[in-house]
């Protein structure tokens, strides 16, 4: 039997036309739905508890906070998808999920949660500007230099690839038709893109740390206990805001490398879908803690 080349890209089989996609058992549909609500929920309490904390023009607040909205935004609009999505799926046995439809909820998703890896990504490059260099970087015009490539590129990618009927369900959800290889979407853009979003969240923030515990030792003689009190408050926050970045789209990475190989198990197609849903509930708790 001739074997194929290792590095080609086949298509793979798991992505099935719409008319034929399987409702997620109740056991794991119904949950989703509510984890993803709740997380529609408190992203709402994290959205009203920054504007009510500011005053003046969005754009004159400090650009953490602005991060910080930006970011929520997207986890409101990520979940508010992925709960129309089940109750679609689940309840709309009337008007089942279509190929506009697949494509529909295949683009809003990726783009949501690519663009917050990116938006993230962005934050802690600002921050390390800010703290190590002491520099502002320059965003544009309403952030435009951040704005346009976190959305826009990525909504036109992905909106072009539906144009070429490039979405369809795949076991679990509406995505972009799946493929074995190392040169296709799931691995690079998926597995890849977050991968090197935790690196540079990681390293930047670990850096970050290390200069602000630096200083304060050396401002101890003025400052004392305080000031190491602070420091381990920024460690606390930091790494937290670590933690939820790598839970939130871990699995996504993983789930993008097995694709990208070989059919994953329905458990870990699963385990993404729950492990990502409850982002925004960490997301809202990191926030919370942060303010304190």
């Amino acid at each position: 039997m001739t074997e194929l080349p290792k590095n080609l890209t086949v298509n793979i089989t798991t992505s099935r036309p719409s008319d034929n996609f399987g409702v997620l058992p109740l056991s794991v549909g119904i949950p989703i739905i509510l984890i993803t609500f709740c997380s529609i929920c408190v992203s709402l309490v994290v959205i009203f508890s920054l504007i009510r904390s500011k005053t003046g023009n969005f754009f004159t607040w400090k650009v953490i906070d602005r991060f910080s909205l930006y970011t929520v935004l997207l986890d409101l609009f990520l979940y508010t998808t992925q709960t129309s999505y089940g109750i679609h799926q689940r309840f709309g046995k009337s008007t089942r999920i279509n190929d506009l439809a697949c494509s529909i909820y295949g683009i809003l998703i990726l783009e949501f949660a690519v663009a917050q890896v990116i938006l993230c990504s962005a934050m802690a490059v600002y921050a390390f500007s800010l703290v190590v260099r002491n520099q502002n970087l320059n965003l544009g015009k309403w952030d435009s230099f951040i704005i346009l490539p976190a959305i826009g590129a990525t909504l036109t990618e992905f909106t072009v690839a539906a144009y070429f009927d490039k979405f369809s369900p795949n076991p679990v959800y509406c995505s972009l038709k799946e493929e074995r290889g190392f040169l296709t979407f799931h691995f690079i853009q998926i597995c890849l893109g977050i991968l090197i979003s935790f690196v540079i969240i990681i390293v930047l923030y670990l850096i970050m740390w290390c200069f602000i515990k630096r200083q304060t030792k050396m401002m101890n003689r003025s400052f004392g206990q305080q000031s190491a009190v602070n420091s381990r408050r920024l460690a606390l926050k930091l790494s937290l805001f670590v933690l939820v970045h790598v839970i939130q789209f871990g699995g996504n990475a993983v789930e993008g490398l097995w694709i990208s190989i070989e059919e994953p198990p329905m458990n870990v197609r699963y385990a993404t879908i729950f492990i990502g849903a409850t982002g925004g509930m960490m997301n809202g708790l990191v926030f919370l803690t942060a303010r304190k």
